[in-house]
């Protein structure tokens, strides 16, 4: 079976993923410390706190505040 326009398919590079239809896509990946307090997303501007609320989980204090 042929894959769908929107599905894709592994690159050169191991985690490179091109969409079969040629439309742009994009990918990102947040680095989170797990601590005893909570996570905290480090690549977030609030500590990934909104995103975490919205599924019930308190995020860690932010040590630098």
């Amino acid at each position: 079976m042929a894959p769908s326009p929107r599905e894709g398919r592994g690159g050169s590079v191991d985690w490179t993923v091109i969409t079969t239809d040629g439309t742009w896509s994009s990918h990102w990946e947040h680095s989170v410390a797990l601590t005893e307090e909570g996570p905290l997303v480090l690549t977030a501007p609030d500590g990934g706190r909104a995103k975490l609320a919205e599924h019930g989980i308190t995020a860690a204090p932010d040590p630098l505040a």
